[in-house]
């Protein structure tokens, strides 16, 4: 989870595939462009916080171990693939852990985008002289503006140059995050971006002068300029896999390099030393000492280094023992049958080893299939339930609701070679 500088920078380029928005904190100002190249003259050489818009974006929930930032981010790295439609190595990401702690762990809320169009942007922004301090998904303000008002959990509505966004707050973290154009059918697209965020119903929150008839609230401020109303700043950062990479390398450097300027040191203790031995023989036994003090360290430093391998070795076998499958193919399709309820109709049935499980069918209504998803993701034999889609449509000119689920049995994905494991 990557800290961004508390209050670094006081302008946000709010960046879209149709255009851009600049907003200044100092004068409450929003200006629109065309590219980041026409915003270059407004922007200046201020540093500037980069808010990418909701369709560039993908956030998801997981739970994690209750462990170190730095585990936490291993394990992810290691389920990215599971997350998100891109491969872990295609991904730029950061994560924040919510204080939801159960059995499973923490739920942590991982927000990622394509590694190759935020180097893109970088690009657009670096050939113009625009700084960037910070990177992170323009939906976030939908929390910040939410604590503004003094609430934790509601939908956040508001019009962008993509069409209208809705985010979903719970527990002041954004848990699910859509863009839509259907504004005559709004309140139902609400409705069904809570089924697929799985979380209850709430308040709907309208922002920056859009009108709403069912909203319960309509504020002016907008939720890029929420983001500036964070108490310590924007915790958020989106680095590209190549920057983290390298500040961990020069974590490593520098550790190379004390020990080197160590040794180095040692060394020409025991230079002078001996240079000095027949005038300085008491000076000598004491640099001596030093010398035996300096490499006790490093073989303390040495020991605390092969316990910390045999740490992660030990740890990647409980991640490998935690993962790999233990439940039967006709088990899970017992359940998911099971679970029907009345007025709804499965119409077929994906699974594989290390896939997910896909179900699609018809019902009645979204209150249906809200109620197959929610009886679905009580089942301990399953995780990460989401309602992919819900389309209206008829059957015989009855309206109906064409759905499709998925979820991920529980130890359906060994994290080791399947190649070598014996299929049940």
């Amino acid at each position: 989870m990557s800290k961004g500088n508390p209050k670094v920078a006081n302008l946000i380029i709010e960046w879209a595939p149709k255009g851009v928005r600049v907003f200044d904190g100092s004068s409450r100002n929003i200006q629109n462009f065309d590219s980041i190249q026409s915003a270059a003259s407004f922007v200046g050489s201020r540093p500037a916080i980069l808010a990418i818009s909701r369709r560039m974006i993908f956030t998801r929930t997981t739970r994690v171990p209750n462990a170190a930032i730095a585990d936490i981010r291993l394990v992810l790295s290691m389920r990215l693939g599971e997350l998100f439609p891109l491969p872990s190595s295609d991904l730029a990401y950061d994560f924040l852990l919510t204080d939801d702690v159960n059995i499973e762990g923490r739920l942590a809320v991982v927000t990622a985008m394509s590694a190759q169009d935020l180097r893109r942007i970088h690009d657009e922004c670096r050939s113009v002289g625009i700084k960037i301090a910070q990177v992170l998904p323009v939906a976030i303000g939908a929390s910040y503006l939410l604590q503004s008002l003094g609430k934790s959990s509601a939908a956040i509505i508001s019009q962008d140059d993509d069409g209208i966004g809705i985010d979903i707050v719970e527990n002041k973290s954004v848990r699910y995050s859509r863009v839509t154009s259907q504004i005559d059918t709004l309140h139902a697209e609400v409705g069904r971006t809570y089924a697929v965020s799985g979380g209850q119903s709430g308040d709907i929150i309208v922002t920056g002068g859009l009108s709403l008839p069912e909203s319960d609230q309509t504020v002016k401020i907008s939720c890029i300029e929420a983001i500036l109303t964070a108490p310590d700043g924007p915790v958020l950062n989106i680095e590209l896999p190549e920057t983290v990479a390298l500040r961990a390398k020069k974590v490593r450097d520098q550790r190379q390099r004390l020990a080197l300027l160590l040794v180095l040191t040692a060394l020409a203790c025991v230079a002078g030393a001996y240079t000095r031995y027949d005038k300085e023989a008491s000076l000598v036994a004491q640099k001596d000492a030093n010398i035996k003090k300096a490499i006790t360290a490093l073989q303390k430093r040495q020991k605390e280094s092969e316990a910390t391998a045999k740490t992660m070795v030990e740890a990647k076998k409980s991640i490998d023992l935690a993962f790999k499958y233990g439940q039967k193919y006709s088990d899970v399709a017992t359940i998911v049958a099971n679970d029907v309820p009345e007025g709804v109709w499965l119409g077929g049935l994906s699974l594989e080893r290390g896939k997910r499980l896909v179900l699609r069918g018809v019902a009645f209504s979204n209150e249906k299939v809200k109620a197959y998803t929610d009886k679905l993701a009580s089942e301990p034999r399953l995780r990460n339930v989401r309602l992919e889609f819900a389309n209206d449509g008829s059957i015989n000119q009855k309206p109906v609701v064409q759905f499709s689920i998925s979820a991920f049995p529980n130890g359906n994905v060994p994290l080791v070679d399947l190649t070598q494991v014996k299929r049940k």
